[in-house]
């Protein structure tokens, strides 16, 4: 039988260097500001992926061995292979490999993302419920559109005139409001505590503990609080009507769609922002586009900013059975990677790798693209998709409104439109002022 490709002790040691040791310093489930600041002055990304171009062009396309720590995982080095493993997931690539699933078992120890088999099936039926994962637009649109509005207004009443400055603490303030509202309803607006609890749990999760933290059952009542009382016009109003029973664990799922849509959505909003304002072509068409009913460029250019700064930079499945692969058997208990950033950035196979491209999705064929994971695909393709994307899409819309001359004051160095763009984004970093608005913009 044939073999797969074994990486050399040196370039495993260079891929720890160089992905997943960054990767765990900079937070795993709750970033460090200080040490991404460190990791983009250093442009660990770009050395990442230069590294991985290095391992395809030495193994081939095909899935390599490599030692991850003391254990062999079989890194994806071809877009066929990503999709072969996201198709199969979760089973037999299952995605809760066990630094998964000791993290999460700190803040969320029911998740759908950490389950398997019939559990997972029982999960997903409610969580997709729940998100209307099928439809484009939720049914519950028009009070989710009004939360953004309320809360978007109210954040740049807060900035005061002319000369302020939106920072990431108050856009994420703001976005915090929003999730809360949406997910949990309008008495959860203020529950800031709620928020920080969770944040502390999951920067406690990023050292991988032994043990459940002892401050989970003080967050999980305070939310099972705004849970019990199903306040309508929220998402979790809509529990009693979708499929449960004692093992979906509901108010466990919650967590999930908390943190990727206030911390995530935030960062990936942030990044959209920085890259409109230093892209006059694309705010011209951002902001003709605003002044009708619909905005699916801007939707493509949060879908972009995705692509070209992934929040998830690896995806980590883990073989449930034996599976055969390029001939070979791959035993059960193997962690397989995908580098999303990687893939995402390939200069051999897109042409506007290193490029804020919109145009890809509304026009192109990005949205059909298997190398682009930020949502991941397959059975366990983010069942939130639609609703990030309508919620990151109606923010960024009420955000360009209110600054349509918005203008990054700090931390876009690199963003420059004639060329290639840089593969860190401190999210941090990025300031804005208002600007003026030119005759060119194209609005009146």
């Amino acid at each position: 039988m044939r073999e797969l490709p074994s990486a050399s002790i040196v370039d495993s040691v260079q891929f720890n260097q160089a992905v997943i040791v960054p990767n765990a310093v900079q937070g795993l489930f709750r970033r460090r500001p200080a040490a991404v600041g460190v990791a983009t002055r250093l442009g660990l990304d770009g050395r990442a992926i230069r590294l991985m171009e290095g391992l395809r062009s030495r193994y081939g396309p095909g899935p390599v061995w490599i030692r991850v720590m003391t254990d062999q995982a079989l890194l994806c080095l071809d877009v066929a292979d990503v999709a072969r493993v996201l198709d199969g997931s979760p089973h037999p690539f299952a995605s809760d490999p066990a630094a998964k699933k000791k993290g999460m078992g700190v803040f969320q120890p029911d998740a759908l993302t950490i389950s398997r088999g019939e559990l997972w099936a029982n999960r997903r039926a409610f969580t997709e419920a729940v998100l209307e994962s099928p439809a484009e637009v939720h049914s519950l649109v028009g009070a989710f559109l009004e939360v953004v509005v309320e809360e978007t207004d109210a954040m740049f009443d807060g900035l005061g005139g002319p000369g302020a400055t939106l920072d990431p603490d108050a856009f994420s303030a703001m976005f915090r409001r929003i999730v809360r509202r949406v997910v949990l309803g309008d008495p959860a607006a203020g529950d800031e505590e709620l928020s920080e609890l969770l944040a502390a749990l999951m920067s406690e999760a990023n050292g991988l503990p032994s043990d459940p933290s002892e401050h989970y059952p003080a967050y999980l009542d305070r939310l099972q609080s705004h849970v019990d009382a199903a306040e309508p016009g929220s998402l979790v109003s809509l529990f009693g009507a979708a499929p449960q029973d004692v093992d979906t664990r509901v108010t466990g799922q919650v967590t999930h769609w908390l943190f990727a849509l206030q911390d995530t959505l935030a960062t990936n909003a942030l990044r959209t922002l920085a890259l409109i304002a230093t892209h006059p072509e694309q705010r011209a068409v951002v902001l003709g586009e605003l002044e009708g009913d619909e905005a699916p460029y801007l939707a493509a250019c949060l879908q972009e900013a995705m692509r070209l700064f992934p929040t998830t930079p690896l995806l980590s499945r883990e073989t449930v059975v034996d599976v055969a692969w390029h001939g070979v058997s791959v035993p059960a208990g193997t962690q397989v990677l995908i580098v999303n950033g990687f893939h995402h950035r390939d200069r051999t196979a897109l042409d506007y790798a290193d490029r804020f491209a919109p145009e890809e999705w509304t026009d192109g064929s990005a949205g059909s693209e298997r190398a682009f994971n930020h949502f991941s695909q397959g059975p366990q393709g983010c069942p939130g998709r639609n609703l990030a994307l309508l919620l990151g899409t109606a923010v960024l819309a009420q955000t360009l409104r209110a600054w349509p001359g918005l203008e990054v004051t700090a931390g876009a160095d690199g963003l420059d439109p004639a060329a290639p763009l840089p593969y860190s984004l401190n999210p941090y970093a990025l300031r804005f002022g208002p600007g003026v608005v030119l005759p060119a913009a194209g609005v009146r």
